[in-house]
């Protein structure tokens, strides 16, 4: 008879060695049944099914191997840079405890199977330990800047690296506003092996606006930052369509202006040989590039081979299937994946009410790039980590969903 396979029902995140990245990175462990939890790198996306006590061992050899390395560690930041270590390190002093404890917490709550109310849907684990198949991926998977919004560029690509993105998703606004040289940023991107898109100076604009000094200025800004993505030696500009000058106008008015900006932009860009990403935008006063209907319509009457559409997951209007919306759109060139709710866009993955694995399931085969998107205020790359480490869980589960599922 055959054996009933163990089920995952909660999720922690526990520092551990990766074998795969040869050094200490954030894991989800999931625990499960018949004393096996699920181990899974946040950086490279390597799950292995684990006896819950042989996890225990791991654990306990990774917190040696840090205190070991903790000396060297302390040392090599001295050197390179005094000053950030001095002024970091009484906070550092005041956390560390707190940290360690809630590490520890996590662990004994695995071991102790102390249950905890949860959203995530089951994960079948197979019945015996062992690594688990790796999942396919076409895409690549972005951190988009905002997510480090208070950091500068540099850091936020040292963060994108060590958290084993694929590459970084760059606001132009950030790079105006750090006064950023492009083509060295681009240059550092490169060595760090990190691919590069581009999101337009979006916010003051409106292309489409009937009011000739705003409609000039913005196009100025999006011809602007076509050439700093050109200097970054991004691979696509990502723009927002505009919206009606008066939220109560007809917005049929506005095609035509809006459909002669797209095409200068598009040219433009191509001679640099960018792609351009137009974003449907959420349903409010005065958008109206909302659906997957007015976005095939925009991308016809453009008419140029380098412009496509950018999905925005948030953006999809509330209580719409998300894979039928995702279905229906005829050229998807990027896509932007947060969480939402019924009244807030762009939370962290897992902390709104959109059906994620069923996107991702409708994405399987999708070969351009997911840049996940938020916003953090605060310093330090807990946002980038979280969304990393939720899109690797979710796109390992999605996997395991037949397509049939989300059609």
């Amino acid at each position: 008879m055959a054996r009933a396979t163990p089920s995952v029902h909660e999720r922690y995140e526990v520092e551990l060695r990766c074998h795969r990245c040869h050094r200490n990175t954030a894991h989800l462990v999931a625990q499960g049944t018949r004393g096996l939890s699920r181990v899974l790198c946040v950086v490279c996306g390597r799950a292995v099914a684990v006896d819950t006590l042989q996890f225990m061992e791991q654990y306990v050899d990774t917190v040696v191997r840090r205190l070991l390395a903790k000396p060297f560690e302390i040392t090599t930041e001295i050197t390179r840079s005094p000053r950030d270590f001095i002024v970091s390190f009484p906070g550092r002093v005041l956390t560390k405890p707190f940290r360690v404890a809630a590490e520890l917490r996590a662990t004994m709550d695995i071991v102790l199977r102390r249950r905890r109310p949860t959203r995530r849907p089951v994960t079948v684990l197979p019945s015996t330990p062992g690594e688990l198949p790796a999942t396919e991926r076409h895409c690549q998977v972005l951190l988009s800047t905002p997510l480090l919004w208070v950091h500068d560029l540099d850091e936020t690509l040292d963060v994108a690296n060590d958290l084993g993105y694929d590459g970084v998703e760059v606001w132009a606004y950030q790079v105006v506003r750090d006064r950023a040289d492009p083509a060295a940023l681009g240059a550092r991107a490169r060595a760090r092996g990190l691919a590069l898109t581009l999101h337009a100076l979006s916010w003051d604009l409106n292309p489409a606006s009937q009011i000739d000094a705003i409609h000039a200025a913005s196009l100025g800004a999006l011809h602007q930052s076509v050439d700093m993505a050109s200097q970054l030696g991004a691979s696509m500009v990502v723009m927002h369509p505009g919206h009606t000058t008066d939220p109560h106008d007809d917005a049929e008015a506005y095609w035509p202006r809006l459909i002669a900006a797209i095409r200068e932009i598009a040219d433009h860009a191509a001679d640099r040989g960018l792609r351009l990403g137009v974003e449907h935008m959420e349903p409010r006063q005065g958008e109206y590039i909302i659906t997957a209907e007015h976005s095939n319509r925009l991308i016809h009457e453009v008419d140029r081979p380098n412009v496509g559409t950018v999905v925005d997951v948030a953006h999809i209007p509330w209580g719409t299937d998300e894979p039928a919306f995702i279905a229906e759109v005829e050229r998807i060139v990027h896509v932007h994946l947060s969480d939402a709710d019924e009244t807030r866009l762009h939370l962290p993955l897992g902390q709104g009410g959109r059906d994620l694995g069923r996107v991702l399931t409708a994405l399987r085969g999708f070969r351009g790039a997911i840049a996940l998107e938020g916003f953090s205020i605060g310093a330090g790359r807990d946002l980038a980590r979280w969304n990393k480490a939720q899109f690797e869980e979710l796109w390992r589960d999605s996997q395991q969903t037949p397509r049939g599922d989300v059609e």
